[in-house]
């Protein structure tokens, strides 16, 4: 199992998730600190690939102390009961606002529908299993986790989604951003925007870019996907303080002339396109003004 490590974020290896068996569309980061942590869970499957990996790296599981729950999303949360199973000594680190959703039954039971209805498939990232309370800490920012030889840093990191948080490595300059800060793309270097439903707020959004700024990071380690550039954290959070209002605009625009999500999307084809797209638009839309399109299609 291959896991590279980031140059310039010591003692960090990435993983590659193969979200929906395709590669290069959703990864996890392991910090191999004195008190070892994984930044994200991922999907269900995702979870085998991330236990596979920290074997490669020589990360016992007996030994993790933290499992980084950026939010609650499920192709960010949905392998957690698994991690925390295979990690006996390991908590799971969740934002205050999401948690339930994570360990209450009927609150997940909802959550897993209304991904399904904004991805438009059945269980897209596997069936997750509710997770222990009692193996759970709940934080809202401004929280240090130690990991023995380094502490991380926590931040609320609302617009995206409002249960949302990110972890800086001070020492490195190290923002493990997952989902706040964009889509990253390895192969043209620009960042796309991530705006799903029910929760998107651009002001949130924007207002958690431009505090982050503030941290002036490094290097972004991106959920989708793999780390940005060392040295171009900065500019790659102000390049997408000024996509978002960009895409959001555009959707609006597109969907003025139809009331209809499939001649939406074709209309901001191709210069949007992503394997989000369809989900991004839902989630402006809902945005905007409370309009369900995702039942117009």
């Amino acid at each position: 199992m291959d896991a590279p490590s980031v140059d310039g974020c010591p003692d960090t290896y990435f993983v590659d998730n193969e979200m929906f068996g395709t590669p290069k569309m959703l990864a996890t980061y392991l910090l191999d600190a004195a008190k070892p942590a994984i930044l994200d869970a991922g999907t269900v499957s995702g979870a085998e690939r991330i236990l596979a990996a920290m074997e490669t790296v020589g990360i016992d599981p007996a030994a993790v102390e933290h499992v980084v729950v950026s939010h609650v999303h499920l192709d960010h949360a949905a392998g957690t009961a698994r991690l925390l199973e295979a990690c006996a000594n390991a908590t799971a680190v969740v934002h205050e606002r999401g948690l339930p959703y994570l360990t209450d039954a009927e609150r997940l039971d909802r959550l897993v529908e209304s991904v399904e209805a904004a991805i438009g498939m059945e269980a897209p990232y596997g069936d997750p299993e509710l997770v222990p309370e009692d193996r759970c800490r709940a934080v809202s920012g401004g929280e240090v986790l130690d990991l023995g030889d380094r502490g991380l840093e926590l931040y609320d990191a609302p617009g995206h989604a409002p249960h949302h948080y990110v972890a800086l490595e001070p020492d490195s300059g190290t923002l493990f951003g997952a989902d706040a800060v964009g889509a990253f793309d390895p192969r043209s270097d620009t960042v796309a925007p991530t705006t799903p439903p029910p929760s998107f707020d651009l002001e949130a959004n924007l207002d958690t870019v431009d505090r982050l700024l503030d941290l002036e990071p490094s290097r972004t380690l991106y959920s989708h996907f793999g780390p940005g550039e060392l040295g171009e954290a900065v500019a790659e959070l102000r390049a997408y303080a000024e996509l978002l209002p960009e895409f959001v605009d555009a959707v609006e625009t597109a969907r003025a002339a139809t009331d209809d999500l499939g001649a939406t999307l074709e209309e901001l084809r191709p210069e949007w396109e992503s394997p989000t797209l369809r989900r991004d638009v839902v989630g402006v839309c809902r945005y905007l003004d409370g309009t369900d399109y995702v039942n117009r299609s």
